[in-house]
């Protein structure tokens, strides 16, 4: 049945909710649990009363770097389907893997497949020999590799900006794009995007629903590439694209 209520495109962490670390004594609701089920993820009460206005007058979808196992982890009761791995895995309302898109993926990252472990691999000797100690891993869906993800441990973000310079000394990022926000360094396939995603996602639903207010919110850079495909967007308060619309008014 066509809908004409607003369809919705938010991205999840640091946008509807964000690790302790990044709040202060404010009451806190669970909202992602890791992987041995302990909460790691909180949303504020403003954070919680959005989210549930939402669900409640809006189709939202997720679209989130978080891959579908992560994501599976989300305790917000999305129903529209979700935008996992930087664009790379659509899931349907029943939350199973869109196999059309999986298929079009497979094709555009197959030349990047063993690149991406041996990238994962020679970004975590970088830092050992810069004295930082890092975890990291390739993100995968249903075996397809899509992107290269980097923190470090209980150490300050800055030294991932001290990785990263190393990383693009060595000319390791031919044909990636870079996102870094906090505790999050990721090395992106140029054919892999949450715009790329999302416009397949758009031109699907016209033909369902036909035109309709479309609405994105996202706190990163990263994020204006889908954000800029909708009729409205916005950011929270406090993120990276706060902080550089702020700094362009100083």
């Amino acid at each position: 049945m066509a809908s004409n209520r607003p369809l919705v495109f938010v991205d999840l962490d640091d946008t509807l909710f964000q690790t302790a670390r990044k709040m202060g004594s404010e009451d806190r609701h669970v909202a992602t649990l890791d992987v041995h089920g302990n909460p790691n993820g909180y949303m504020r009460n403003t954070q919680k009363a959005f989210a549930e206005w939402l669900l409640a007058s809006t189709d939202v979808v997720p679209v989130t770097a978080r891959s579908i196992e992560a994501y599976s982890r989300v305790s917000l009761p999305f129903t529209c389907g979700a935008i996992c791995s930087h664009g790379g895995a659509m899931l349907r309302p029943d939350r199973r893997l869109d196999s059309d898109w999986h298929a079009q993926m497979r094709e555009k990252l197959g030349n990047y497949q063993g690149r991406l472990h041996d990238l994962s691999r020679r970004t975590l000797e970088i830092g050992e020999q810069l004295g930082i100690s890092l975890r990291g891993w390739v993100v995968e869906e249903e075996g397809l590799a899509t992107y290269v993800v980097t923190k470090h441990n209980e150490q300050t973000d800055e030294v991932l900006k001290r990785v990263l310079a190393e990383v693009q000394s060595r000319n390791l990022l031919q044909g990636l794009y870079i996102h870094g926000n906090g505790n999050n360094l990721a090395f992106i396939p140029n054919e892999l995007s949450k715009r790329a995603a999302v416009l397949e996602w758009l031109r699907r639903d016209k033909a369902l629903h036909g035109e309709r207010p479309v609405i994105g919110f996202g706190d990163s850079i990263s994020d204006l590439g889908f954000m800029g495909e909708c009729h409205w967007w916005g950011t929270p308060q406090k993120g990276q694209l706060a902080d550089l619309v702020w700094g362009s008014l100083k």
